[in-house]
């Protein structure tokens, strides 16, 4: 059996990663070909290279348009070389889409973490509707969302608990004093515009409070740039690469939005959530998108349990709610109480293999 995995950034890689353990592990004559990450091949995966990964907003596609627009061909090429039984299609919905129509609805689909057309562009449901097969959401909510339209619409669950639970316990720092962690995301350019303003806060903070600061670095590349960000900081900082080390180990997270929130929640960790961008990307991104949150957990939960702050805003309101919180005040009363509920609505186990196994039984049928 062959099936083709297409997902794109970090977060895709790494749902990816579970389905090609899972998939490996329910059947033995299987060959998995696609996009993505060191995970999805260090799990076996035969990776087509070139795809031009980690453009953030509309400005940053741009810059790589021929790119984009010369590996679609090449990736096309390659899957009806190939000829899959099956076609997964993880997240990235503006490349996935467009593969979608090229395939011209030659093999059977499935859409998994589909795009989230009920906060920006809806009208992706007559792409969705003519090329997809079946739709896998993360989110209950979206449930109803698909079946209003008559695509075949299945919910399993949301897969970051399988992330979490695939990962080693980590060891637990002894400090005298607090711990804030930074997680400026997997994208080069949320780095670039998200870090200058996180260590301001710190930096105000640091009059207030003493603590120790782990910044998450995927490689080697976002090192350089946080030590190039962060020199001459007036606080001490340690860059990591192990994101639930940084975690586990923090009495305060400072994070991009995302699905990391998610996990942050998992373990009971406060947050603060920013959203920073180019001013274009940033315009555009308010022309476009509807919904009234950037966090999952405010999503999810549909009411502003974590701090958002986004674009522009007073650093001084950011102080007053990290204090809130390291205090154990209203904010991080809020939080935790929030995050008991989120748990309750999401903490379901294996939800990748169960994925794995409707999606090949839908073969054998």
């Amino acid at each position: 059996m062959k099936i083709c995995i297409l997902a794109g950034e970090k977060s895709g890689d790494n749902y990816g990663s579970l389905l090609c353990r899972k998939f490996k592990k329910l059947k033995q004559d299987i060959f998995i070909f696609g996009t993505g990450g060191e995970r999805m091949e260090k799990e076996g995966a035969n990776l087509i290279k070139g795809m031009p990964f980690g453009q953030m907003g509309f400005s940053g596609v741009i810059k790589k348009i021929f790119l984009y627009i010369s590996f679609l061909k090449k990736l096309t090429k390659e899957i009806e070389k190939q000829n899959p039984d099956i076609i997964i299609f993880i997240d990235n919905p503006g490349f996935n889409l467009e593969v979608a129509k090229r395939l011209k609805k030659k093999y059977k689909t499935y859409y998994y973490i589909p795009p989230k057309i009920w906060a920006h562009n809806y009208k992706r449901i007559k792409i969705i509707k003519k090329y997809i097969d079946f739709v896998i959401p993360i989110f209950a909510f979206e449930i109803d969302i698909y079946k209003k339209e008559n695509i075949p619409t299945f919910y399993f669950g949301h897969p970051f608990v399988d992330l979490i639970n695939n990962e080693e316990k980590k060891e637990i720092l002894k400090e005298n004093r607090y711990v804030i962690g930074v997680l400026p995301g997997s994208r080069k350019e949320e780095l670039i515009y998200n870090l200058p303003v996180m260590k301001k806060i710190l930096e105000n903070l640091k009059n207030k409070l003493d603590f120790k600061v782990l910044i998450s670095a995927i490689n080697e590349e976002f090192k350089r740039i946080v030590y190039e960000i962060f020199k001459n900081s007036n606080f001490e900082y340690k860059i990591e690469e192990d994101l639930y080390y940084i975690i586990q180990n923090s009495n305060l997270v400072l994070t991009v939005s995302g699905t990391v929130n998610l996990e942050v929640a998992y373990f009971k960790r406060p947050m603060i959530v920013f959203y920073k961008t180019s001013l274009l990307n940033y315009f555009l991104c308010r022309l476009i998108v509807k919904g009234k949150f950037i966090s999952p957990i405010n999503i999810i939960l549909n009411e502003k349990v974590v701090p958002e702050y986004i674009q522009n805003f007073n650093i001084k309101d950011t102080v007053n709610d990290i204090i809130d919180i390291i205090k154990e005040g209203e904010i991080y009363k809020k939080e935790m109480d929030g995050f008991e509920r989120m748990r309750k609505l999401l903490d379901r186990k294996n939800v990748s293999e169960k994925i794995c196994k409707f999606i090949l039984e839908g073969v054998k049928s």
